[in-house]
């Protein structure tokens, strides 16, 4: 019987909000590469309809950022998901990387897989760094939620179905404020499955550390949402497709260099916005 990872085991989550810069400053991806020094990473690019196209760009940027060893797992269907030469790049991986797309598409495909157990034992258990952008980061999430962009906050219009269960009890979405998703995020909060979510702006980035200290990256917003102390909530009393009311959500804008606390659901600390190192130092993470 496998015993629970200590936050001394586990890796660091990367999530991103999409249409990171990948030909300039690349402040996001710099940062993930940074981390822990990755030079083994594997690209998982099953969320998208373009896998080789998509595969092979992150693979020139990564190796312009100095990876010295880049696999591409190019698994289109569940079937191709448990191949055996994948296991044993997987082991020596420092990072696994899941590129936008559908989350739909992405889960569907790769749950229940051999191959998504082992990473998720990796990460809990061998500090592997795994990271995702847009439908990735989304998918890392359970639960996970899609569609419901153009409804805002109308009862049922925003679909869930398990995620990986990277991070649990924390709802992510991503593309936030391009897309203007807080209606989304807050209709999925009300239905009482999370209470707490992240929308991640574009070109931005969370890293959540193993002690459940998150940092931000980028040079978008990244939003945290609570619903834990609503004062009102009409969600119980309507039907579907009727339109919600509430009131006393708990609202937190951070950008680059703010420290957040997972578990208190707290602001840290700051970094001056003018350090856009590689890599934030994590020198305080006490509440």
């Amino acid at each position: 019987m496998r015993t629970p990872a200590t936050s001394a085991e586990k890796g660091n989550l990367v999530l991103i909000g999409g249409a990171e810069d990948r030909k300039d400053e690349r402040i996001v991806l710099g940062d993930l590469i940074g981390i822990n020094k990755a030079e083994n990473v594997i690209i998982i690019p099953t969320a998208t309809l373009y896998p080789i196209e998509c595969g092979e760009d992150y693979y020139y940027v990564f190796r312009e950022l100095g990876v010295k060893n880049i696999d591409i797992f190019d698994i289109r269907n569940s079937r191709e998901a448990d191949k055996n030469h994948y296991f044993e790049k997987l082991q020596k991986a420092d990072m696994v990387f899941f590129t936008g797309g559908d989350q739909v598409r992405l889960t569907r495909i790769l749950l229940g897989s051999k191959l998504i157990d082992q990473i998720k034992y990796r990460f809990l258990n061998e500090r592997l760094t795994v990271a995702g952008t847009s439908a990735g980061a989304s998918a890392a999430a359970d639960p996970m939620t899609y569609d419901g962009d153009n409804q805002g906050l109308m009862k049922g219009s925003v679909k869930y179905d398990k995620g990986f269960g990277f991070i649990e009890k924390i709802t992510i979405d991503t593309h936030f404020v391009a897309r203007g998703r807080l209606g989304r995020l807050t209709q999925f909060l009300c239905n009482g499955y999370t209470q707490r979510g992240i929308g991640i702006g574009e070109n931005t980035s969370i890293t959540i550390l193993p002690d459940n200290t998150m940092y931000v990256k980028g040079t978008g917003i990244v939003t945290v949402v609570s619903t834990e102390n609503l004062t009102f909530s009409n969600f119980d009393q309507i039907r579907e497709n009727e339109r919600i009311s509430i009131d006393g959500i708990q609202l937190g804008f951070l950008q680059h260099g703010a420290f957040f606390n997972l578990n208190s659901w707290k602001t840290l600390k700051f970094v001056s916005s003018q350090d856009n190192s590689r890599t934030i130092p994590m020198t305080d993470t006490t509440a």
